[in-house]
């Protein structure tokens, strides 16, 4: 029995095509996510110290100082004078200074526990950053520090230059 050969062309195509279907993957609808898994944690043990006691729980005392608004400070080894305003929230301290090149600085601290410091970084819009710290003089109103370790910082709300500008 011979087939015409537009009747074996018509069934090579087809065995062809079940061939080929059957080898590569179809995806009808949307792609199956997995079930994501919730943990759930519970504590069961109170913070303690070294000692294995509880340790105290009380409210953070209260800051001492207030270093809100404008002071003049000087900066950098020629310790070039500007103008900054520093705005606290609680322990949190922001100033913000134009170096007037058209640039300026960001200082971000955190005033310690003893309200007699900061410590933080700053960053200028120059591209430049490093850390500073700050130690507040005695009556609160002036402070002496550094930029990096090395460089002179220093500040005073009167706008007298402190004594002492690295600390």
């Amino acid at each position: 029995m011979k087939m015409p050969s537009k009747q074996l062309f018509v069934t090579s195509l087809i065995i062809l095509l079940i061939g080929i279907s059957c080898t590569l993957p179809f995806y009808f609808g949307a792609p199956v996510e997995p079930e994501k898994e919730i943990v759930y944690v519970e504590v069961t043990a109170e913070p303690t110290t070294v000692n294995d006691e509880p340790a105290p729980v009380g409210p953070t005392p209260a800051v001492a100082v207030n270093m809100d608004g404008e002071w003049t400070i000087w900066y950098g080894s020629t310790e070039k004078l500007l103008k900054i305003s520093f705005l606290q929230k609680g322990y949190s301290l922001v100033g913000n200074a134009a170096t007037g090149s058209g640039d300026s600085l960001l200082f971000n601290g955190t005033i310690n526990q003893a309200s007699d410091g900061v410590t933080g970084t700053w960053e200028s819009t120059d591209g430049t950053s490093g850390s500073f710290t700050i130690k507040l003089g005695e009556g609160l109103t002036t402070f002496s520090g550094n930029m990096g370790g090395g460089v002179p910082f220093c500040g005073s709300r009167s706008g007298s230059k402190p004594a002492t500008c690295l600390e």
